[in-house]
């Protein structure tokens, strides 16, 4: 039995890029639309995002985070990336790590705690 990873499917997306290059149809090309692949998920203290990114290098990846969105875009000649999500919470900027390796960029974002508040004594 054969089970695909990630890097399996990293070198699938390279294969089909460079086919339809080479075929350079409109089939091909809608593959290939369809396997730019951004995953979000939530966990309950941080937001993990993983995006397939082949073809461009850590240098051409520009990440953004906001306190309650995150962006990426990563351009070269031959491809385009773009990517934006908001959330409902408050996001910590100063709380990520990103990382790329092997055309995947992945990005952990820690979530501010809500404040439940505090009970002032008045004086």
């Amino acid at each position: 039995m054969f089970f695909p990873d990630r890097n399996t499917e990293h070198m699938m997306d390279m294969w089909m890029d460079m086919l339809s290059q080479i075929e350079n149809d409109e089939r091909g090309a809608q593959w290939n639309r369809s396997q730019k692949k951004v995953g979000v998920e939530d966990r309950e203290n941080t937001i993990v995002l993983t995006a397939d990114l082949p073809g461009v290098e850590k240098k051409d990846i520009e990440l953004t985070v906001y306190s309650e969105s995150v962006s990426f875009k990563a351009s070269t000649e031959e491809r385009s990336y773009d990517f934006g999500q908001s959330f409902d919470f408050e996001l910590d900027p100063d709380g990520v790590k990103a990382t790329f390796n092997n055309g995947v960029l992945d990005v952990t974002i820690n979530k501010v705690k809500p404040s439940s508040g505090k009970v002032i004594k008045i004086k």
